[in-house]
C-alpha cells in the first residue's frame, strides 16, 4: 500500500490575483517493501503535477473551505480539504490536505471520503510510516436515521437526484451534477445520500466538491455551489445540455428524467429503510414474521416520460448490473408497509420494469409456495393502485402457474389459485382461450359426481375462465338448483355453501333466474319451502338480483304468515303492488303474475267481485300472456256486476281461438257496444250485428246486457241529429227497451249540464232546430214510453238552452223550421212559449200534456200519487237508474288504454 500525505499553502499573488501552490512540506516518498525508501523518480513528479493541477482548479475559488473527492489519470484517488489559514484571517488563503491513494490501495474500504467532512484529524496528520493512520478519522456522522430524515424533508427531490447519479455510470460522458444549496452542510448531505443509495463499490467510485465558485473548471462528477455562485441557474443550455442542476435555491433545475432503480431507491428511503443490496426473489421466502401488514398508498401517477436507453439498461434482472431493479424488489417487500407498498411508487415505464421482474419471479420453476404467496400478495396490493395494464402480466403469470398446478391435481385443489389476482378482460381472454375448455370438460364430464363441496374451486375457475355461457357452467348451475329444490336432500346444505364460497356474482343470478324458472305457477310452494328453511338466508341475501317471481316467493312468506296473515284478493293486492321507485306492479309481468295466482289461489278460483280488481291490477293482456285467461271465462259471461274491467277483458281477449262460441259472441257483444261508446261510428251496422250477437251469446247475463245498453246509449248521444235519424239509430232507440231509452236521455241530459256546452248550443239555432226536428219527428212505431221520453229531453237539453237564447237565437229557430213546413213552426213556437211559462197550448200531435211523473192519473206503472214511474213498462223491471253503473268511459290518463295497460320493462 502506498498513501502519501500532501499540505500546500493556496495564495494569491496580491498585484495580479494569479494563484499559487506552495508545498508546506516534502513530499513523503515512495514506500518499498515494508522500510522507508529515498528514490524519487520521474513519475512522482508527473504525479505531483497532476494533484496540484487538481487542486487548483477545483480549490482555487474556494475560500471558505471544501472538501473534494477526485479520479487521477493513473486510476488513484485524490482526497483533498481546503480551508482558511487562521494565522492571516481575512485573506484568501487556504491549507490544503490532500491524501493520494493510488490504484489498486485498499485505504478508502473503511470509510466513504464524504465521511471525512470536517473531521479534526486533518490538522493533525498521524506519524510518517504508519499507512492507515495516514487517513483522516471519519467524523461526518451521516448515520442512518439522520440521512432518513434528510430523504423524508427532501421527498420530491431525492428520485431525480438518485436518477442522475446512476446515469453517470451509464454513459461514460455523463453529464456533472451541480448541487445549488445555501449550506455546504446540505450538500454534503446529498452526497452521503448518494453513497448510501449506490452498490459499495460505485460509492467509493465517486467523486465529489462540496463547494466551487467556478464549477465549470471542476473536474469531479457532483459539484456543490453557494448563491453567489459565477453559475447561471437560469441558462437552458447548462440546464438541459451540459449539466444536470439540482437546484435548491428556487431555481427551476434540470427536467426530470425517471428512472426505476431510482424511484424504487427513494421510495425505500421514504419507507426509512437504505437501498443497500439484498437477495434477488429466487432466494429463500421472507420469514413470515417479515411479511409486510399495513395498507399500501396510492400509486402515482405515471404521466412523466422515460428515457428509453437507460429504462431499458435499468431493467434487466442480471447480477452484473448493480443498478438492476431485481436487487430492489426483495428489499422493498421487506419494508415496514404493506406487500407492494413501496412498489406502487414508481412512475410508468419504471413500474412496468418493476413488474417485469416480478413476472420473471413468478415463472421460475424452482420457487417456493412461500415465495408464490407473497409474489400473490404484492400483486394483490398492486391492483389496489394500479391500472390493469400495469398488474396484467404479473396476475397472468401468477394465474398460469397455479392453473397449471390445477390440472396436473385433476382439479383437487383445496384454494383458488386465482383467488385474488386483479385479472383485467384482456388476461382473462388470454386464460379463457388456453385453460377454458379444460374446466368446462371437467365440470360437464362428471367433475359433479361427488360431494357438493368439491365443486367450489373448479366452478369458480371455469366461471372465470369461460364465463357465464360453458356447457360446464349450466350443468352446475342444473345441479345445484335440483339439490336447492329437494326438501330432503341432504346435499341442500352444502349447495349454499358452494355458493356462498364461490361468491361469484354471475353465478348467483344463474342460479336464481333457474329457480324463477323452475318454480313458476303450481311448483312455486317448492321455493316457498326453501324460504322458510334454515338454507333460504341465501336466497333472500340475494333478493336485489332475483328475477320478479322469486322476491314475489319471498314476499308471499311473508305477508301470509304472522303477523299479517294476508290472504286471496289482500294477499294477491300486496304482492302487486310496485317496488320503490317502479312506474308499475310486477303482476304486469306474464311469468311473474303465474307464479304469483299460484302463491293466492293455487288450482282455486277468486271470488267473482275479485276478477274486476284483478283486470285492473295486472291489466287484460298480462293475464292472458300468463295463460290464466279461462280462469275468467266464466265471469265473463255471467258477471254478476257490469265493470269496465270487464270490457277490457272482453277487448282483449275476444280475438282468441280457445273461445266457445257462447264465449266469443258475448265478447264481441262487449266490444262493438264498447267501441261504438267511444267513437260513436257505424251506429246501423252496430244496430244491426246486436241481435245476431246476442242470440249466439244466449243466455246473456242481465247485468251483462244491461250495461251493453248503456255503452249503447252513450254511442247514439254521441251522433248528430242527423247521423241519428239517417243511420236508423232513431227508430232503434223508439224501439227498444226502457233501459236503454232512460240511459240514453241520462246521457244527453248530462251534456247540458254544463255552462259552457248550454251556451255553445245557444249560439247555434240550426243545431238546435235539427234536434227539435228529429226528437219530436212522428215514427211509425215506437213504445209507449219513447213519448215520455222525447218530451223529458226537450225540457231537461233544449228547454235549459232556450232560457238561455235570445229572441233573435229563438226566431233563427223558427227560420231553420220554416224551411220544413209551416207547422213545426207552429210547433216550435206553441213548444217554445210552454217552456217559457205561457199558457198550457198543446202541441197536436203530442200524446198528453202531462209528461213522466207530472200526470194525475194512475194505472199500471204509475208512481205515487198516479205519476207513472219514468221509463217503466208494465209487467217489466224498471231499468236501473244512471247511478248504478260506473261513470263510462273512466277518466283514464293521456295516452292510456284499458285494454292495452302499459309492460315493465323486462
Amino acid at each position: 500500500m502506498v498513501i502519501r500525505r500532501l499540505s500546500y499553502l493556496l495564495d494569491r499573488e496580491p498585484d495580479t490575483g494569479s494563484v499559487r501552490l506552495q508545498p508546506l512540506r516534502p513530499p513523503e516518498p515512495r514506500q518499498s517493501g515494508g522500510e522507508r525508501g529515498t528514490e524519487h523518480g520521474a513519475g512522482d513528479d508527473d504525479l505531483l503535477a497532476q494533484v496540484e493541477q487538481v487542486i487548483t482548479l477545483t480549490h482555487r475559488w474556494t475560500p471558505h473551505g471544501a472538501l473534494s473527492c477526485s479520479r487521477l489519470p493513473d486510476g488513484g484517488s485524490l482526497l483533498c480539504n481546503g480551508r482558511t489559514d487562521g494565522e492571516r484571517p481575512g485573506e484568501r488563503r487556504q491549507l490544503i490536505e490532500a491524501v493520494h491513494l493510488p490504484a489498486g490501495a485498499a485505504g478508502f474500504d473503511p470509510v466513504w471520503p464524504i465521511d471525512t467532512w470536517r473531521s479534526r484529524s486533518w490538522g493533525t496528520p498521524g506519524p510518517a510510516g504508519e499507512g492507515t493512520e495516514l487517513l483522516p478519522a471519519p467524523e461526518g456522522h451521516f448515520d442512518l436515521p439522520m440521512l432518513v430524515r434528510f430523504a423524508q424533508e427532501q421527498a420530491s427531490r431525492v428520485a431525480p437526484f438518485l436518477a442522475d447519479v446512476c446515469r453517470l455510470w451509464a454513459d461514460p460522458a455523463g453529464r456533472q451534477i451541480v448541487i445549488a444549496e445555501e449550506d455546504p452542510e446540505t450538500v454534503v448531505r446529498w452526497i452521503a445520500l448518494a453513497c448510501a443509495s449506490l452498490p459499495e463499490h460505485r460509492a467509493r467510485e465517486l467523486t465529489f466538491v462540496t463547494r466551487a465558485d467556478e464549477p465549470h473548471d471542476a473536474p469531479q462528477q457532483i459539484v456543490g455551489i453557494g448563491p453567489d455562485s459565477s453559475f447561471d441557474r437560469d441558462d437552458p443550455l447548462l440546464l438541459e445540455h451540459l449539466y444536470r442542476v439540482h437546484d435548491g435555491l428556487g431555481g427551476p433545475g434540470s427536467p426530470h428524467v425517471p428512472d426505476t432503480w431510482a424511484e424504487m431507491s427513494a421510495a425505500l428511503w421514504q419507507s426509512g429503510t437504505p437501498p443497500v443490496g439484498s437477495a434477488p426473489l429466487s432466494a429463500a421466502p421472507l420469514p413470515p414474521d417479515t411479511a409486510p401488514a399495513s395498507p399500501a398508498p396510492a400509486a402515482p401517477s405515471s404521466g412523466a416520460a422515460s428515457g428509453t436507453a437507460a429504462t431499458a439498461s435499468h431493467t434487466a434482472t442480471d447480477a452484473d448490473d448493480p443498478f438492476a431493479p431485481a436487487a430492489l424488489v426483495r428489499q422493498l417487500l421487506r419494508t415496514g408497509g404493506a406487500s407492494g407498498d413501496g412498489l406502487t411508487a414508481p412512475h410508468g415505464e419504471s413500474l412496468r420494469a418493476v413488474v417485469a421482474t416480478l413476472v420473471s419471479a413468478a415463472r421460475d420453476e424452482t420457487q417456493s409456495p412461500s415465495a408464490v404467496e407473497e409474489l400473490t400478495r404484492v400483486c394483490q396490493e398492486l391492483g389496489k393502485h394500479c391500472p390493469e395494464s400495469v398488474t396484467d402480466p404479473l396476475a397472468l403469470a401468477l394465474a398460469r402457474r397455479g392453473l397449471v398446478a390445477a390440472l396436473d391435481q385433476d382439479l383437487n385443489l383445496r384454494h383458488d389459485p386465482l383467488a385474488g389476482l386483479p385479472l383485467g378482460e384482456a388476461a382473462q381472454r388470454s386464460l379463457r382461450s388456453q385453460f377454458g375448455r379444460h374446466f368446462d370438460k371437467a365440470l360437464a364430464g362428471g367433475g359433479l359426481r361427488g360431494p357438493v363441496a368439491s365443486w367450489a374451486v373448479p366452478l369458480r375457475l371455469a366461471l372465470v375462465l369461460h364465463g357465464h355461457q360453458g356447457p360446464g357452467v349450466e350443468h352446475a348451475v342444473n345441479k345445484l338448483v335440483r339439490v336447492l329444490l329437494e326438501p330432503r336432500g341432504p346435499e341442500r346444505a352444502d349447495a349454499v355453501a358452494v355458493l356462498r364460497s364461490v361468491g361469484h356474482q354471475g353465478l348467483s343470478r344463474l342460479v336464481l333466474a333457474r329457480l324463477a324458472v323452475e318454480t313458476t305457477g303450481r311448483r312455486s310452494h317448492l321455493l316457498r319451502e326453501l324460504l322458510m328453511s334454515p338454507h333460504g338466508e341465501w336466497v333472500r341475501a340475494h333478493r336485489d338480483i332475483a328475477p320478479p317471481s322469486v322476491r314475489l316467493v319471498e314476499q308471499a312468506a311473508r305477508w301470509s304468515g304472522s303477523p299479517h296473515h294476508l290472504r286471496g284478493i289482500d294477499l294477491f293486492a300486496k304482492l302487486a303492488e310496485p317496488a320503490p321507485g317502479a312506474a308499475v306492479s310486477a303482476a304486469t309481468d306474464p311469468p311473474t303474475l303465474e307464479t304469483l295466482w299460484g302463491l293466492v289461489w293455487g288450482a282455486d278460483q277468486p271470488e267473482r267481485p275479485d276478477f274486476p280488481r284483478i283486470v285492473r291490477i295486472c291489466g287484460a293482456e298480462a293475464i292472458l300472456d300468463a295463460n290464466l285467461g279461462t280462469r275468467f271465462l266464466a265471469w265473463l259471461t255471467a258477471p254478476g256486476r257490469f265493470e269496465p274491467e270487464l270490457v277490457d277483458f272482453a277487448q282483449a281477449v275476444h280475438r282468441r281461438p280457445e273461445l266457445t262460441g257462447r264465449e266469443r259472441a258475448t265478447a264481441q257483444l262487449l266490444v262493438a257496444a264498447d267501441n261504438f261508446a267511444r267513437t260513436s261510428r257505424t251506429p246501423r251496422e252496430v244496430v244491426d250485428s246486436l241481435g245476431e250477437l246476442r242470440r249466439a251469446g244466449s243466455p246473456v247475463d242481465p247485468a251483462l246486457w244491461n250495461g251493453v245498453q248503456y255503452l249503447l246509449a252513450r254511442g247514439f248521444a254521441g251522433l248528430t241529429p242527423h247521423d241519428l235519424y239517417q243511420s236508423g239509430a232513431l227508430s232503434y232507440l223508439a224501439t227498444a227497451e226502457p233501459a236503454l231509452q232512460g240511459y240514453y236521455r241520462a246521457a244527453m241530459v248530462a251534456e247540458f249540464a254544463d255552462e259552457a256546452k248550454v251556451s255553445r248550443w245557444a249560439a247555434r239555432p240550426e243545431t238546435v232546430a235539427d234536434l227539435f226536428y228529429v226528437w219530436r219527428r212522428g215514427l211509425t212505431r215506437t213504445s209507449r214510453e219513447w213519448p215520455f221520453v222525447v218530451d223529458e229531453l226537450l225540457r231537461n237539453t233544449l228547454g235549459v238552452v232556450l232560457r238561455r237564447m235570445n229572441d233573435e237565437q229563438r226566431g233563427a229557430v223558427a227560420t231553420q223550421l220554416a224551411g220544413r213546413s209551416n207547422n213545426w213552426v207552429q210547433n216550435w213556437l206553441r213548444w217554445a212559449n210552454e217552456m217559457s211559462g205561457g199558457a198550457d197550448t198543446r202541441i197536436p200531435g203530442r200524446p198528453s200534456a202531462h209528461g213522466p211523473g207530472r200526470g194525475h192519473g194512475r194505472g199500471p206503472g204509475a208512481g205515487q200519487g198516479g205519476a207513472p214511474r219514468q221509463g217503466v213498462v208494465p209487467g217489466q223491471p224498471p231499468p236501473p237508474q244512471p247511478s248504478d253503473l260506473p261513470t263510462y268511459p273512466p277518466e283514464y290518463p293521456p295516452g292510456y288504454s284499458p285494454s292495452h295497460p302499459p309492460h315493465p320493462p323486462r
